[in-house]
């Protein structure tokens, strides 16, 4: 069983990892169904309106556009490391958050999820699974200057299960950047100590001291690019680490692997480790290929401005209009569901009530049986005994007599 743990990580991963096509795609169809519940919302009210309903309830608001929802959703995930730093979550909170955020707005949209509150539902489910226990929600909220916000608690409680859904309950997000990169590292250094890469020496030699800095500066670039585009729903976790690895061994050279000439790059190096697994030319090809297109991504990224809270003012006033609306949905389904569950509890009560009156049972019927023959035995045995009892006089007193 633990042979075929692997594979299932591996199937697990692969269902979140989209070509650029279909995660359009996934994007507008999350989109699509929110706008459809708002519509039938609003259809709803008219028709309670003209029917006279004594509870005027307010029309749906305008659907927010998909890019808007987009930008939106990606303004919170660069706060959302923020977040871990205020409250002290190690490395693996701070990854498992941030992917756990993204994949569940490839499924939902920011219309009927607020991207505040689940950014805080996040993290806090991210401490749970990686057995992060001192951060609680209130020291999380409180982190955040949210302590005293009391609303924001319940709905952020209230999330965990749309969360654990959205994310069909695969909570677990493996490889971790910051122990796959010290792996690679390790097996890097060794590699170049046993000089069997290549001929060719490497272009430079790092310290103890360098490593690590290259460790931490490949980490932040993983979670950047991780926040700010769509790297890990687009290729696999493992392969934007190897780019971010690569990235940081090229930065701390001071030039790219192409511009190395006759002397080898360690980003060359890491490149014939990450193939030297690899037994068909095709997974190696594949390989490579992927790994150059992330790198390009982080390459980009100093091009791409992050997102200001200027430049989503007014579709968070639009999203927020669309949260109670969902809010209002989603209570008034509760309310539903839960007068439901009383009527049922009320049949089911008044039914097995009318069933022992009237029906009665195999057990019950042995059991009156049983209590009319225990009667008729104790009365037999009450005559009985009263025909035996005879007060029997002294012998002397009969012979007076």
């Amino acid at each position: 069983m633990a042979q075929d743990e692997p594979e299932d990580e591996e199937e697990g991963e692969a269902q979140w990892v989209f070509a650029e096509a279909a995660l359009a795609r996934a994007r507008e169809v999350a989109s699509e169904q929110a706008a459809q519940a708002l519509r039938r919302s609003g259809a709803t009210a008219a028709a309670a309106a003209e029917g006279g309903a004594a509870e005027r309830r307010p029309a749906a608001p305008k659907p927010l556009p998909l890019e808007d929802a987009s930008r939106l959703v990606l303004f919170y995930a660069q706060k959302l490391p923020e977040l871990c730093e205020l409250c002290g979550a190690p490395s693996e909170v701070r990854w498992t958050a941030v992917v756990f955020y993204r994949r569940f707005f490839v499924v939902r949209s920011a219309m009927e999820f607020d991207p505040l509150p689940m950014m805080f539902a996040s993290v806090h489910l991210a401490c749970k699974i990686e057995e992060v226990h001192e951060i609680t929600l209130d020291r999380l909220l409180e982190a955040a200057d949210f302590g005293a916000d009391a609303s924001l608690k319940a709905r952020v409680l209230s999330l965990e299960l749309p969360l654990l859904e959205g994310l069909r309950f695969q909570l677990l997000v493996e490889p971790k950047p910051d122990t796959a990169l010290r792996m690679l590292a390790q097996e890097l250094q060794h590699l170049l100590v046993q000089g069997s890469a290549h001929r060719r020496a490497p272009a430079t030699e790092l310290t103890e001291a360098a490593w690590q800095e290259v460790i931490a500066r490949a980490e932040n670039v993983a979670v950047e690019l991780t926040v700010r585009t769509d790297a890990i729903l687009r290729w696999p976790a493992s392969i934007v680490i190897a780019a971010a690895l690569s990235t940081a061994l090229d930065e701390q050279s001071g030039r790219p692997a192409n511009e190395c000439g006759d002397v080898q790059a360690l980003s060359d190096v890491l490149g014939a480790l990450l193939e030297g697994n690899l037994e068909q030319e095709a997974q190696r090809v594949a390989v490579r290929s992927m790994v150059k297109e992330v790198v390009l991504s982080i390459q980009r990224l100093s091009n791409e401005p992050e997102i200001t809270q200027d430049s989503v003012k007014e579709a968070a006033k639009v999203a927020r209009r669309c949260h109670r609306a969902f809010e209002r949905l989603r209570e008034e389904a509760t309310e539903r569901h839960e007068a439901h569950r009383k009527e049922r509890k009320r049949r089911w009560s008044q039914m097995k009530d009318a069933a022992c009156r009237q029906v009665p049972t195999p057990i019950l019927r042995d059991l009156a049986d049983l209590n009319r023959k225990a009667a008729a035995d104790m009365r037999r045995a009450a005559a009985d005994a009263a025909d035996e009892f005879v007060i029997r006089r002294p012998k002397e007193d009969m012979e007076d007599d």
